[in-house]
């Protein structure tokens, strides 16, 4: 099995592991109405973190100066899709209330720092 593949596989576990404790506590603390909210958001942050982290790898070795911009634009992709996708049902009352921006912001930071820290580690042994 290749490097990147092994990268990969650690990337998921890491992920699904810490995602699904995340979104089981922060269900947990969530009024009902948001749960099926909170699912999206995890799910959105969890899949599009994957696709950069992959993205990433596949650059490293032929576009190396140019890892820092994909994950930068990356990072921004992810916030114009949550505006355009998951935002109007934020704001459907017109207000969007702390547990709300918990929704999304929570598992945005969770994937974001798991693909840094993957990512560094595995660019570092590189």
């Amino acid at each position: 099995m290749s490097k990147t593949r092994r990268s990969e596989k650690r990337l998921y576990s890491v992920l699904i592991f810490i995602v699904v404790l995340a979104w089981l506590v922060q269900q947990e603390l969530t009024p009902k109405e948001l749960h099926g909210i909170l699912a999206r958001c995890y799910v959105f942050n969890t899949v599009l973190a994957v696709l950069i982290y992959v993205v990433i790898l596949r650059l490293k070795d032929r576009h190396s100066e140019k890892i820092g911009f994909v994950f930068l634009i990356g990072s921004g992709l992810k916030f114009l899709l949550f505006f355009l996708l998951l935002y109007p049902a934020f704001n459907a009352d017109g207000e969007l209330s702390s547990m709300e921006f918990a929704s999304f912001f929570i598992p945005y930071t969770l994937t974001t720092v798991v693909e840094n820290v993957v990512l560094v580690r595995q660019l570092s042994r590189s």
